[in-house]
């Protein structure tokens, strides 16, 4: 019996390498260039945010119940307005990513219902979120989380997690 041989290609940045043969053969250099690449990649994953949507769903459950109406913040949660918002933009991202919401984004009457703030409360907030590049406006009236929020956020979660935030209402 005779075995097939296999094309292997991997791009990695700039590197592109192209594998051909037996799969033994290819697989030993495929591992052997990963090994080689490898220190490369895990000091670029110490460094540069990738949303990790397994992972954000870990932080959020328990925090953000994921409904049909959107990402509600859980009753037994209390925390700022400005970290609540955060929570309920993460919550939206994660929902649409999982296919739970349609969409990424919610409205200042979105996010007062579901973190349960006053709709001026909100809407102070946002642009103070805006401008330290957490929340992006996106249309009329709709905002979402940023990569540099869900990073924040993931701090939130932390500190709410071990009780140290405290709920300005």
């Amino acid at each position: 019996m005779s075995e097939k041989n296999i094309r292997v290609h991997i791009e990695f940045g700039d590197a592109r390498v192209d594998f051909e043969g037996d799969v033994n053969q290819v697989f030993e250099a495929v591992v052997r260039f990963l090994s080689q690449m490898y220190p490369t990649i895990e000091i670029l994953q110490r460094i540069v945010f990738s949303p990790d949507l397994t992972r954000l769903a870990e932080n959020i459950a328990g925090l953000v119940e994921i409904t049909s109406e959107g990402p509600a913040i859980a009753q037994n949660v209390e925390l700022p307005a400005r970290s609540a918002i955060c929570l309920a933009l993460l919550g939206a991202y994660v929902g649409s990513k999982i296919g739970k919401l349609k969409k990424d984004t919610l409205s200042t009457v979105e996010l007062s219902k579901l973190t349960g703030k006053a709709r001026k409360t909100v809407v102070n907030e946002l642009p103070k979120l805006i401008d330290e590049g957490l929340v992006e406006k996106v249309s009329e009236g709709e905002y979402k989380i940023t990569e540099l929020g869900m990073r924040r956020t993931e701090d939130i979660i932390e500190l709410a997690r071990k009780g140290k935030m405290q709920s300005s209402k």
